[in-house]
């Protein structure tokens, strides 16, 4: 009896350790299947969250990137309004220096005038030429009786006055008008120079790109 008892006390011991074991592998298995669980989804949040935060830095980047491309275009703009303010006041400066000088004014008009007069004209053309009174000179009046002789073989006749408000010249033939004055040949000069200057300011910028 007591053999069959200690064997049927073994028995259940045995039993006992196989069920924990089974159970205990159990409780591991499950826990190793939640803990891969949690961890894809762990990884699953981590890329999306990455994934969001590089989407969100590249939003950022490209309105940065707009808003410095916008900030250069209006820089450019503005240089170019102040160098081209800067410029036309150098060139008018000079253009009424030069305007004022009697031996350029009258170098201008010996080769603008009979620029513009026709020569060889059938019927005789009247001409008229209209300076300022203060750039009146004795050199400007002989350069001006020289150019009338000149014009009246070629059928022009030059009508000459000195009642022109500002510096500079102003010549009328046959119904038009040339006025050569510091406004007009500055307008003229920074109408020449402007494509070059924007054209300059495109380059660099491009080349800070």
């Amino acid at each position: 009896m007591p053999t069959n008892i200690e064997s049927f006390v073994k028995t259940l011991e045995s039993e006992g350790v196989d069920a924990g074991k089974k159970a205990a592998m159990k409780i591991e298995a499950e826990a190793k299947e939640k803990a891969d669980e949690i961890n894809a989804e762990a990884k699953e949040t981590a890329n999306q969250i990455i994934a969001q935060a590089q989407a969100e830095a590249e939003k950022i980047k490209a309105r940065m990137n707009s808003s410095l491309e916008l900030a250069m275009r209006d820089a450019i703009f503005l240089l170019r309004e102040k160098l081209s303010l800067q410029l036309k006041s150098i060139l008018k400066l000079n253009i009424e220096k030069a305007l004022n000088d009697e031996e350029t004014l009258v170098n201008v008009l010996r080769e603008v005038i009979p620029a513009y007069a026709k020569a060889g004209t059938e019927n005789k053309t009247t001409t008229e030429i209209n300076i300022s009174k203060k750039t009146k000179s004795r050199l400007l009046e002989t350069s001006l009786r020289e150019l009338a002789h000149s014009l009246n073989n070629q059928n022009v006749q030059l009508d000459i006055g000195y009642n022109l408000a500002k510096e500079g010249f102003e010549y009328k033939i046959e119904g038009s008008t040339v006025e050569v004055s510091t406004d007009s040949v500055t307008s003229l000069l920074a109408e020449m120079i402007d494509p070059d200057l924007q054209q300059f300011l495109e380059k660099a910028a491009k080349a800070k790109d």
